[in-house]
């Protein structure tokens, strides 16, 4: 494996960023009194900075144009070791290196898993999670509008947008620039969220961490208990549009924002609201009203793959349906995992075209999606993923197998893994061991990485560029 400087400077901004923002949270935790907490922390916060700023200063001048492989390299590296500089930080709440490392993971993916009560976990720790949460869903905008749309470039091109140029010569040269502008969109939204949450009577801690939450769609709650035992209908409603807008696409966001231009590409959040509507309508007519509103909410959730759950325990949609609604997942440029709406939409758009010319062979053919002509390749492709996520979702469940009492807990496990929405399963995760919790969270980052990568980048990170 070599690794190019841009490389080891990328992940070196990386540690050294997580390292950063673990700082301030250590003081907090001193001042609370959480002192083991604090060394937690303050462990991190030392591996970030020093690791993160000895790649910077080692790969300072030199420079490289980042292709493919690198940029490959990037995304499951990144993903990889960010968990190992934020694990320390969880070391005092978890039974080992594992189960540490896990919650890490979990955090950074946004997937929301917990092995532990937030009521259990020292505060600072709460608010360290809802940050690493933040942090990863910022990573995950970055990446999405810089590598991954540059590799999807000769394909559907689902990640395209007028955000910025891809120079497929250079998949780094834009990273900066899409950290600013993203950023500003992400930032903006996360504290009108927090501004927005306190008003509908969300307390300041509790605003504070769903907003982080809510905007990365990690699903991760800063209480215990029924959402709706400590949680106001009003401000579960506001976190329901947090969590939509994180799902959304966030490129189209910041067109509106910075351009103020009217786009129509908001089918995915149309997609979306469509399914919850009728999954909340479907349970008001087998049950009642109320059960309605809350299984609009929970689908809502699932679909955006946060996971927030607002009915009663063993109430409301099966876990297999919220499973499906996670796979489906969000839009292209966004927080959320899953297979993605847009390709999902592209997909049934071409099958009721082939149905048409069965019928009638003389209508037009081709496939259009966001104004672009779609060829035959890169339907192929989309065909691919959407086919390789289930099978990929299958392997995970049987290697889960051994480690759970069944294999219905085995699927909840590597379905919430994998689709980065792990309060699906709830408390699931501790009844699967160590060896399951490895797995789970290779699934959390198979997820993240959008798993089709998978084959090239085990095959490039023994390679050269």
């Amino acid at each position: 494996m070599q690794p190019s400087p841009r490389t080891i400077r990328a992940l070196g901004w990386s540690w050294l960023v997580i390292g950063l923002s673990a700082l301030p949270v250590t003081l907090y935790a001193t001042a609370l009194g959480e002192a083991s907490a604090a060394r937690g922390l303050g462990t991190s916060a030392l591996i970030g900075i020093f690791a993160g700023g000895a790649c910077l200063a080692a790969t300072l001048g030199l420079d490289r144009r980042v292709r493919a492989p690198a940029a490959l390299r990037l995304l499951v590296l990144g993903w990889i070791t960010g968990p190992l500089v934020a694990a320390p930080s969880f070391g005092t709440v978890s039974d080992g290196w594992i189960e540490a490392i896990f919650e890490a993971v979990s955090a950074l993916t946004t997937t929301g898993a917990t092995l532990t009560e937030p009521d259990a976990m020292p505060r600072s720790l709460v608010v360290w999670r809802s940050m690493l949460q933040w942090l990863g869903g910022l990573a995950t905008l970055v990446l999405a509008v810089t590598v991954l749309a540059g590799l999807d470039d000769r394909r559907a091109g689902l990640r395209r947008s007028s955000l910025l140029t891809i120079d497929s010569g250079d998949l780094f040269s834009n990273l900066g620039r899409a950290l600013v502008r993203l950023g500003g969109v992400y930032t903006g939204l996360t504290v009108i969220g927090f501004v927005v949450l306190a008003f509908a009577g969300a307390s300041g801690f509790e605003a504070f961490n769903l907003a982080l939450s809510g905007i990365s769609t990690g699903g991760y709650v800063p209480r215990g208990g029924e959402l709706t035992e400590w949680l106001p209908m009003p401000a579960i409603a506001v976190l329901a549009v947090l969590c939509v807008l994180g799902a959304g696409n966030m490129a189209v966001l910041y067109e509106h924002v910075s351009r103020g231009r009217v786009t129509r590409r908001f089918g995915d959040v149309r997609s979306m609201l469509i399914v919850s509507v009728v999954c909340g309508a479907m349970l008001a007519l087998v049950a009642s009203p109320a059960a309605g509103i809350a299984g609009f909410f929970d689908a809502l959730f699932a679909v955006t793959t946060s996971g927030y759950s607002v009915s009663p325990a063993d109430a409301g949609l099966p876990v297999i349906a919220l499973l499906m609604l996670a796979l489906a997942g969000g839009a292209a440029v966004s927080t959320s995992g899953g297979i993605k709406m847009a390709r999902l939409r592209l997909l049934v758009r071409r099958a009721g075209r082939d149905i048409l010319l069965l019928v009638q062979p003389s209508a037009a053919g081709g496939s259009r999606f966001a104004g672009r002509a779609v060829n035959e390749a890169a339907l192929v492709s989309v065909w691919a993923y959407a086919l390789a996520y289930p099978v990929v979702l299958a392997l995970g469940a049987l290697a889960l197998g051994p480690f759970a009492a069944d294999m219905g807990l085995a699927w909840s496990v590597a379905g919430a893994a994998l689709t980065n929405a792990g309060p699906i399963a709830g408390q699931a995760y501790g009844e699967v061991g160590t060896g399951g919790l490895i797995i789970a969270s290779i699934l959390m980052i198979l997820g993240r990485i959008e798993i089709l990568p998978l084959a090239a980048v085990l095959f490039l990170l023994f390679s050269g560029d």
